[in-house]
């Protein structure tokens, strides 16, 4: 993991890797996990009040599919702003949301059309979603202030033992959002990226096995910007393993969260 975290905001060579990256995000790759400015929280009594105040609201089962594996989400910012959208788009997978909404049925034959034609079709993505739901104006959620005015779809993920997504990436170039992520509960949950060699983990899009490899050290309550051009995948082997599922605009100015 390269954490960015000993720069002050003064520092010329922030703005150099600020106008770098943006140029990297059209053409290739980044392997970055970058820690905003501070914690979502810092303590374990900040995190009880995160608890605390999301307790009352009902997390919604993540899509039509699996639900034999307890993955289930909360509305942040959504396509209307409201919390009782049945179904909220906003707490599904967006290729299986658009996969539905044309019309598409399960059989191979409609699957295999669909992904074959899908980049000519006007499909819902993350940009879509820009309007905030009263989660966003919980106290939980001031330190993000800063980066508020950038956000896309953006959800509070909860999943209990065994809760995972399977081998997948979010963005392709050039990239029209950046992933952010983070979680309360790291000890209890496995993130991992794909690299480029044979492994043991099956991705089934692919139809081959691949090694994927665990980011350590992560933080509990810290958000990271990752790379999620890369094929990754998440498991929980805990329950309640709340996790930050954030889509920010590319421009929203990073200098301004770098430790």
């Amino acid at each position: 993991m390269l954490v960015i975290s000993d720069l002050k905001k003064d520092d010329i060579s922030i703005t150099n890797i600020k106008d770098s990256f943006s140029k990297k995000l059209k053409y290739e790759s980044f392997f970055l996990l970058i820690k905003l400015t501070k914690d979502i929280h810092s303590n374990s009594l900040e995190s009880d009040l995160l608890e605390k105040q999301i307790e009352k609201y009902k997390f919604k089962p993540w899509g039509d599919k699996f639900h034999e594996y307890p993955r289930y989400g909360l509305p942040v910012v959504n396509q209307n702003g409201r919390m009782d959208n049945d179904p909220e788009p906003a707490c599904w997978p967006l290729d299986r949301w658009n996969f539905l909404q044309k019309g598409y049925k399960d059989t191979p034959e409609d699957f295999n059309e669909f992904y074959r034609i899908a980049h000519t079709l006007d499909l819902e993505d993350e940009t879509k979603f820009t309007t905030p739901t009263e989660i966003l104006s919980l106290s939980s959620f001031d330190v993000i202030e800063p980066i508020k005015p950038f956000l896309y779809r953006t959800c509070i993920l909860r999943f209990d033992t065994m809760g995972h997504f399977k081998p997948h990436y979010d963005t392709w170039f050039p990239a029209k959002w950046l992933r952010i992520w983070g979680t309360t509960k790291p000890d209890g949950c496995v993130f991992r990226y794909e690299v480029d060699e044979p492994g043991k983990t099956w991705v089934e899009s692919k139809g081959e096995y691949k090694k994927y490899i665990e980011e350590k050290n992560i933080e509990p309550g810290r958000l990271y910007l990752h790379d999620s051009v890369k094929w990754h995948d998440v498991l929980a082997h805990k329950d309640d393993v709340y996790q930050f599922f954030i889509a920010l605009e590319p421009k929203c100015p990073m200098t301004d969260f770098l430790l």
